[in-house]
């Protein structure tokens, strides 16, 4: 139970970090909360033969509440005016592939974005490693539906042969059979259409090309619900159960947004004590053992939050990888002969978003790390010598 408070306390310190005034996550007590969902969009939402509420929203929906710890009852609702009745509380939340306008964020709020729904490139498999940006497309034909944001992407593009379909059902079945080199059309219905019809043999390729972001939409009085999903959408997104989700529904990864993010290297100078601090964060963070984090640490540590001793505190950090840590800035202060205490300043670029190490520091309880320097030269992170 430790190790999960403590991992929730580290994303929301995250969120502390952007948003300046911000209620605390009280997921436990949430309860059960009531989705509206308009489910005539497969396959974001849809009535199955058996009248369940299926779809890629469902699932995601039903994660993030097992994550967070609340229950979920969804209402299949009309699409025209779910966000009115929204915002008079008749829903505690909405997820319907809705995407994230200024408009509706007049009346409600939205969680963090879950899907780009913006316009992607689809070509045959036998092309996708030859074509996955717009530079690849010159002198190739390309199918769009008429009059849709495809066609006036494509038709801006120069060197390009746009052809145009009344239907884009009809675009992929002209490329199936050769007439075209690649689609330009919205992520969800080419992934739909790909996934359900395997003979076309085609496959998205590169990132998409613009952004409509789908959101949550929350009842601006359930900020517990915005909080929590937010934190929980980070989490799935971070150990790839978004990925799963999405890979089930439409058949391919995500975009790279949505992706867990790699963890980078990290080359550590052991004569700087920065250098260190840094090393031991990111092997704290890719350890999958606790001894797995001794490479910077003296013999015989103190017990301390920034030394898990056990697999259930080392626990409290999966998930969360170290993306950039060129923006840290640290302050040195001699104690002794060999002995330093070093406060780190400046922002660490995790997977999940950007921490302040001060916030860092203060949910591991701790003030200062200390370091002593071994025969050698080099520095080590040793709490005993705080003592």
């Amino acid at each position: 139970m430790r190790s999960k408070l403590l991992k929730l306390a580290l994303i929301l310190a995250l969120i502390l970090s952007v948003v300046t005034v911000l209620p605390t996550v009280a997921q436990e007590g949430i309860g059960t909360i009531t989705v509206g969902t308009n489910a005539e969009y497969p396959p974001f939402e849809s009535v199955d033969e058996d009248g369940n509420i299926i779809g890629f929203d469902i699932d995601l929906m039903n994660a993030i509440a097992e994550d967070a710890g609340f229950e979920v009852e969804f209402v299949n609702t009309k699409w025209d005016g779910i966000f009115t009745a929204l915002s008079q509380g008749e829903f505690d939340a909405v997820i319907s592939a809705a995407t994230i306008t200024e408009e509706r964020e007049e009346i409600i709020d939205f969680s963090d974005p879950y899907f780009n729904a913006g316009q992607v490139i689809a070509v045959p498999a036998a092309m996708a490693e030859t074509v996955s940006t717009v530079e690849d497309l010159v002198g190739l034909r390309v199918g769009v539906q008429l009059g849709t944001t495809g066609d006036e992407f494509a038709s801006e593009l120069e060197g390009v042969e746009v052809v145009r379909f009344d239907e884009i059902t009809l675009a992929f079945q002209a490329m199936g059979e050769g007439e075209l080199d690649a689609i330009v059309n919205d992520g969800p219905t080419s992934a739909d259409i790909i996934a359900n019809n395997p003979d076309l043999n085609a496959v998205i390729v590169g990132e998409p090309l613009t952004d409509e972001f789908y959101g949550i939409a929350v009842y601006p009085e359930r900020t517990d619900v915005l909080d929590a999903v937010n934190v929980s959408l980070a989490n799935l997104i971070a150990d790839g159960t978004y990925a799963e989700i999405y890979m089930e529904w439409f058949g391919v990864e995500p975009s790279a947004d949505f992706m867990p993010a790699e963890a980078v290297m990290i080359e550590v100078d052991p004569t700087d004590p920065g250098s260190v601090i840094v090393g031991h964060i990111a092997t704290l963070l890719s350890a999958e053992s606790p001894e797995e984090i001794l490479t910077y640490v003296c013999e015989e540590p103190a017990a301390s939050s920034i030394v898990p001793t056990t697999a259930e505190e080392l626990a409290a950090f999966a998930g969360i990888d170290l993306q950039d840590a060129s923006g840290l800035t640290f302050e040195v202060t001699e104690v002794e002969d060999g002995v330093v205490d070093v406060v780190p300043s400046g922002n660490l670029v995790l997977n999940i978003g950007t921490l302040p190490a001060s916030l860092l520091l203060t949910q591991l309880g701790i003030q200062s790390i200390r370091l002593v320097q071994n025969d050698e030269g080099n520095w080590q992170i040793c709490p005993a010598a705080a003592e």
